[in-house]
Protein backbone atom coordinates (compact mmCIF):
# COMPACT_ATOMS: atom_id res chain seq x y z
CA UNK A 1 0.00 0.00 0.00
CA UNK A 2 1.32 3.38 -0.89
CA UNK A 3 0.63 6.27 1.41
CA UNK A 4 -0.92 9.25 -0.34
CA UNK A 5 0.27 12.63 0.79
CA UNK A 6 -2.46 15.22 1.20
CA UNK A 7 -1.41 18.66 -0.04
CA UNK A 8 -0.98 21.24 2.71
CA UNK A 9 -3.05 24.42 2.78
CA UNK A 10 -2.44 27.48 4.95
CA UNK A 11 -5.56 27.03 7.05
CA UNK A 12 -5.16 23.27 7.66
CA UNK A 13 -3.65 24.07 11.06
CA UNK A 14 -4.48 27.01 13.33
CA UNK A 15 -2.26 30.08 13.47
CA UNK A 16 0.79 29.57 15.65
CA UNK A 17 1.39 25.99 14.52
CA UNK A 18 3.40 24.56 11.60
CA UNK A 19 5.05 27.89 10.90
CA UNK A 20 7.62 26.50 8.48
CA UNK A 21 4.95 24.69 6.45
CA UNK A 22 2.90 27.88 6.28
CA UNK A 23 5.94 29.89 5.28
CA UNK A 24 6.81 27.42 2.50
CA UNK A 25 3.18 27.38 1.32
CA UNK A 26 3.13 31.19 1.01
CA UNK A 27 6.63 31.59 -0.44
CA UNK A 28 5.81 29.50 -3.53
CA UNK A 29 3.27 31.96 -5.01
CA UNK A 30 5.42 34.85 -3.76
CA UNK A 31 8.27 33.49 -5.88
CA UNK A 32 6.01 33.53 -8.95
CA UNK A 33 4.97 37.11 -8.21
CA UNK A 34 8.59 38.15 -7.72
CA UNK A 35 9.64 36.44 -10.94
CA UNK A 36 6.86 38.12 -12.90
CA UNK A 37 7.58 41.51 -11.36
CA UNK A 38 11.29 41.19 -12.08
CA UNK A 39 10.70 40.01 -15.63
CA UNK A 40 8.33 42.88 -16.39
CA UNK A 41 10.79 45.37 -14.97
CA UNK A 42 13.82 43.94 -16.78
CA UNK A 43 12.10 43.65 -20.14
CA UNK A 44 9.91 46.75 -20.12
CA UNK A 45 11.43 49.34 -17.82
CA UNK A 46 15.04 49.14 -16.61
CA UNK A 47 16.65 47.08 -19.42
CA UNK A 48 19.95 46.33 -17.67
CA UNK A 49 23.03 45.39 -19.67
CA UNK A 50 24.69 42.10 -18.78
CA UNK A 51 23.88 39.08 -16.65
CA UNK A 52 24.98 40.48 -13.30
CA UNK A 53 23.00 43.69 -13.74
CA UNK A 54 19.93 41.65 -14.69
CA UNK A 55 20.29 39.34 -11.69
CA UNK A 56 20.85 42.37 -9.48
CA UNK A 57 17.64 43.94 -10.73
CA UNK A 58 15.73 40.69 -10.12
CA UNK A 59 17.14 40.57 -6.59
CA UNK A 60 16.36 44.24 -5.97
CA UNK A 61 12.70 43.68 -6.83
CA UNK A 62 12.16 40.18 -5.44
CA UNK A 63 13.77 40.53 -2.01
CA UNK A 64 11.05 42.91 -0.71
CA UNK A 65 8.37 40.46 -1.88
CA UNK A 66 10.06 37.63 0.00
CA UNK A 67 10.65 39.91 2.98
CA UNK A 68 7.03 41.04 3.20
CA UNK A 69 5.82 37.45 2.86
CA UNK A 70 8.17 36.17 5.55
CA UNK A 71 7.41 39.03 7.93
CA UNK A 72 3.67 38.52 7.51
CA UNK A 73 3.75 34.78 8.22
CA UNK A 74 6.14 35.07 11.16
CA UNK A 75 4.38 38.08 12.69
CA UNK A 76 0.88 36.58 12.43
CA UNK A 77 2.01 33.34 14.04
CA UNK A 78 4.07 35.09 16.72
CA UNK A 79 1.15 37.41 17.58
CA UNK A 80 -1.12 34.37 17.85
CA UNK A 81 1.26 32.68 20.26
CA UNK A 82 1.92 35.87 22.27
CA UNK A 83 -1.72 36.95 22.59
CA UNK A 84 -3.26 33.49 22.84
CA UNK A 85 -6.16 34.55 20.61
CA UNK A 86 -6.97 33.74 17.01
CA UNK A 87 -8.64 36.90 15.74
CA UNK A 88 -8.35 39.61 13.11
CA UNK A 89 -5.90 41.71 15.14
CA UNK A 90 -3.11 39.18 14.66
CA UNK A 91 -3.40 39.42 10.91
CA UNK A 92 -3.89 43.19 10.98
CA UNK A 93 -0.67 43.57 12.98
CA UNK A 94 1.15 41.24 10.61
CA UNK A 95 -0.18 43.19 7.63
CA UNK A 96 1.06 46.42 9.17
CA UNK A 97 4.49 44.86 9.68
CA UNK A 98 4.58 43.65 6.07
CA UNK A 99 3.56 47.09 4.80
CA UNK A 100 6.32 48.72 6.82
CA UNK A 101 8.86 46.46 5.07
CA UNK A 102 7.80 48.07 1.80
CA UNK A 103 8.38 51.50 3.36
CA UNK A 104 11.84 50.46 4.53
CA UNK A 105 12.69 49.18 1.05
CA UNK A 106 11.57 52.45 -0.57
CA UNK A 107 13.34 54.49 2.12
CA UNK A 108 10.25 56.53 2.82
CA UNK A 109 8.31 56.67 6.11
CA UNK A 110 5.24 57.93 4.25
CA UNK A 111 5.21 54.87 1.99
CA UNK A 112 5.65 52.66 5.05
CA UNK A 113 2.75 54.22 6.97
CA UNK A 114 0.37 54.18 4.03
CA UNK A 115 1.16 50.60 3.07
CA UNK A 116 1.05 49.48 6.70
CA UNK A 117 -2.51 50.80 6.90
CA UNK A 118 -3.56 49.29 3.58
CA UNK A 119 -2.00 45.90 4.31
CA UNK A 120 -3.41 45.86 7.86
CA UNK A 121 -6.93 46.54 6.57
CA UNK A 122 -6.61 43.93 3.81
CA UNK A 123 -5.18 41.25 6.12
CA UNK A 124 -7.75 41.97 8.83
CA UNK A 125 -10.55 41.76 6.27
CA UNK A 126 -9.22 38.47 4.93
CA UNK A 127 -9.00 36.98 8.45
CA UNK A 128 -12.52 38.22 9.20
CA UNK A 129 -13.74 36.50 6.03
CA UNK A 130 -11.94 33.27 6.99
CA UNK A 131 -13.37 33.26 10.52
CA UNK A 132 -16.94 33.96 9.41
CA UNK A 133 -17.05 31.83 6.26
CA UNK A 134 -17.31 34.75 3.84
CA UNK A 135 -16.12 33.86 0.34
CA UNK A 136 -14.21 36.75 -1.21
CA UNK A 137 -13.23 35.09 -4.48
CA UNK A 138 -15.52 32.18 -5.34
CA UNK A 139 -14.08 29.06 -6.88
CA UNK A 140 -15.40 28.50 -10.38
CA UNK A 141 -16.05 24.87 -11.20
CA UNK A 142 -16.24 25.24 -14.94
CA UNK A 143 -16.33 21.89 -16.71
CA UNK A 144 -13.41 21.42 -19.04
CA UNK A 145 -14.17 20.03 -22.47
CA UNK A 146 -10.91 18.15 -23.01
CA UNK A 147 -9.35 18.15 -19.53
CA UNK A 148 -7.30 20.85 -17.91
CA UNK A 149 -3.88 22.11 -18.86
CA UNK A 150 -2.38 19.78 -16.25
CA UNK A 151 -4.10 16.70 -17.65
CA UNK A 152 -1.75 13.90 -18.59
CA UNK A 153 -3.38 13.18 -21.92
CA UNK A 154 -3.92 16.77 -23.01
CA UNK A 155 -3.96 17.11 -26.79
CA UNK A 156 -1.97 20.11 -28.00
CA UNK A 157 -2.46 19.48 -31.72
CA UNK A 158 -3.86 22.28 -33.79
CA UNK A 159 -6.00 20.15 -36.10
CA UNK A 160 -7.43 17.13 -34.31
CA UNK A 161 -8.99 14.17 -36.04
CA UNK A 162 -12.79 14.22 -35.97
CA UNK A 163 -14.40 12.05 -33.32
CA UNK A 164 -16.47 10.01 -35.78
CA UNK A 165 -19.80 11.57 -34.86
CA UNK A 166 -19.88 13.38 -38.20
CA UNK A 167 -19.97 10.05 -40.07
CA UNK A 168 -23.28 9.05 -38.47
CA UNK A 169 -24.99 12.07 -40.02
CA UNK A 170 -24.09 11.06 -43.55
CA UNK A 171 -24.47 7.27 -43.38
Amino acid sequence: MSKQVKPYHYHDTPDGEDILKKLWFVLKPAALVALGLGTCDVMLYSKPKGYMATLGRYAYLSMPVFGMTTVFVLASNMLRNARGKDDIWNWAGAGAAAGSVLGIWRGSPQVGWVNAGIFAAAAGGKKYANLNGVVIIPELNVPKMHGGIKAVRHDFTLLKEPTGEWRKKYE
